[in-house]
């Protein structure tokens, strides 16, 4: 019995061999469409031994994406070595832009104005901490869901507006727990410098009040926290770029967030240098976008996502994007 993931991003199954392969002759399911067999794994119908068979005629691929081969077809569960090119990430990025820019430019928009949203309403008196919890929670699904929405478009999909929200409807607890693990875990070296610096600041506004003129405390007494805080930076920039493809991960993979977690790090570690330059470029790109007037954003912001989902493809799967 196998499940499949259809062109609309939902689940159907399970389904015996023969419902298949009926499906197959319809051309309702071809060889990119994602498969779960008895072993729970998510793969390529193309990928497994006895499905592939069901294949012959061949069927023709989607748009987009060129027709699989013996070479080039590599399992869901990739683990081995890789070559990111960032050119080529940022060529296939622009490309993209282009040709499905009305796709493209939906999905961001709405997050930027549900993110924007919560924090405004976050600074309300009194109900602003609800808020501020709701983007806490709501966080790790919907950048999921961001991420995904850009995968599909990669992989020659058309994806509709309402794919953005598949991290609440699938695996919504792994993408808030993976979300709020990589945060917290990436945050811990920093912690004992700013531990450090808020009591040098809270005892200088003491001892301040104390004489009856309360000040800025000296830069000498801000120098142990900020001095941790330095030296916890490094720590925190390695951790985050090893963790950099949990989230799409767990909800395109369907896996729990602690074997992302650990699949994003041993991938990225092959080459984590092309790894944290590539998180510079999309930096680069963005800080940009904020530099005219916010409304580079609206290009920047699509393409740095394309990129790191093109990255993602060649990190995690293997193979590049189209």
């Amino acid at each position: 019995m196998y499940r499949i993931v259809g062109s609309d991003g939902n689940e159907y199954g399970p389904v015996p061999t023969e419902q298949l392969a009926q499906w197959i002759r319809e051309r309702r399911v071809n060889g990119e469409t994602r498969v779960q067999g008895e072993d729970g794994a998510w793969r390529l119908l193309r990928e497994v031994p006895e499905l592939v068979v069901l294949l012959q005629p061949p069927v023709v691929a989607p748009p987009l994406i060129s027709a699989p081969t013996e070479a080039n077809s590599i399992p869901s569960d990739f683990d081995g070595d890789y070559d990111l090119d960032i050119v080529d990430c940022l060529t296939s990025a622009w490309r993209l832009f282009q040709q499905q820019f009305s796709t493209l430019f939906g999905p961001p928009m709405m997050y930027v104005l549900i993110t924007f949203g919560l924090s405004i309403f976050g600074a309300l008196p009194y109900i602003g901490p609800l808020f501020s919890l709701c983007s806490m929670v709501i966080s790790g699904p919907l950048m999921a869901g961001l991420y995904v929405v850009y995968l599909r478009v990669i992989r020659g999909e058309t994806p509709p507006l309402g794919s953005l929200f598949d991290g609440f409807r699938k695996m919504f607890g792994h993408l808030f727990l993976g979300n709020l693990a990589v945060g917290i875990l990436a945050s811990l070296p920093l912690l004992a410098g700013f531990i450090v610096l808020l009591f040098s600041v809270g005892l200088s506004a003491i001892m301040g009040l104390a004489k009856g003129s309360a000040s800025w405390p000296a830069f000498a007494a801000l120098a142990p926290g900020l001095g941790l805080i330095l030296l916890g930076l490094p720590v925190t920039v390695f951790l985050t770029v090893n963790w950099m493809f949990s989230l799409p991960l767990i909800l395109d993979q369907r896996v729990g967030f602690w074997t992302a977690m650990k699949r994003s790090w041993r991938q990225v570690r092959r080459h984590w240098w092309s790894c944290l330059a590539l998180l510079v470029v999309m930096a680069i790109l963005n800080f940009a976008g904020v530099l005219c007037c916010l409304v580079g954003l609206v290009v920047t912001m699509p393409i740095s996502m394309l990129v790191l989902m093109c990255a993602y493809e060649t990190v995690i799967h293997g193979r590049k994007a189209p």
